[in-house]
């Protein structure tokens, strides 16, 4: 069903999972690198993990995506344009978004169904294509829901997106906009991860979204910040799977 092929180069194994680096091509002509993670014991289902953070900051590592493997999930990790061999460049869900249509889509070839997980600008991601795609289930995990909301929280990024969008909120209030998950409803159902006293991603994301869509969102806040302990991440991901499988 998915058997690899020349294009697939392996990576050292970990565990019991075969883990390949691929490249795929987005619809406006990007090349994109991805970690792509084989179940041992496949449940006929994809899962698409849409990392947070930009460049090297925030790379996805193929240990987070074994917990996902062993519950029989066809994985595959975007790196997004630009890194790691990818063409193009970021910029923070406007035109790499197509980078997750585009992964989506090359799970939908090989699987009977597909969810998706991101993580923080992951999050955002992730809304945005279950927005453009029929997405059944989809976790945003501390993600971001406006954009401007952002600018305002993170100091540190504001260079980072006055460059990517062209400028201010106040002036460049469409490029904001269309980078916002908030203003564009699922197709499918949606699950709200978030903690209580998150600093990067302020929970104001996930209650304004869920109060937004209510019919289509489960909101689940926990009293943790924007990183939870390792053994709350692992039995939050449990969770999440067991709601993704079902």
């Amino acid at each position: 069903m998915y058997s690899p092929n020349a294009d697939w180069f392996e990576l050292p194994k970990q565990g019991p999972f075969r883990t390949f680096r691929i490249y795929y091509e987005t619809s406006d002509h990007e090349r994109v690198g991805a970690y792509v993670v084989l179940p041992t014991r496949p449940n006929g289902q994809g899962m698409l993990y849409l990392r947070g953070g930009t460049r090297n900051i925030g790379m996805v590592r193929p240990t987070r995506l074994m917990q996902f493997a062993q519950a029989g999930f066809l994985v595959m990790a975007p790196f997004y344009r630009g890194n790691l061999g990818g063409t193009g460049k970021e910029d923070f869900g406007h035109h790499d978004i197509r980078d997750a249509t585009g992964a989506y889509d090359w799970l939908t070839r090989h699987v009977e169904r597909v969810s998706v997980f991101g993580f923080s600008r992951g999050g955002q991601m992730a809304l945005l294509l279950a927005h453009h795609r029929p997405v059944e289930r989809t976790v945003s995990w501390a993600g971001v829901t406006n954009l401007v909301w952002t600018y305002e929280e993170q100091r540190t990024m504001q260079k980072m997106l006055r460059r990517f969008t062209g400028g201010l909120p106040k002036t460049q209030q469409q490029a904001y906009q269309i980078r916002s998950p908030l203003y564009v409803a699922p197709q499918g159902q949606v699950l709200l991860i978030h903690g209580r006293y998150d600093q990067k991603v302020r929970l104001r994301h996930a209650t304004n979204y869920a109060a937004r869509y209510p019919s289509q969102t489960r909101l689940r806040i926990y009293e943790q910040a924007h990183q939870f302990p390792l053994h709350e991440k692992f039995a939050v991901t449990k969770e999440i799977i067991d709601w993704m499988m079902h």
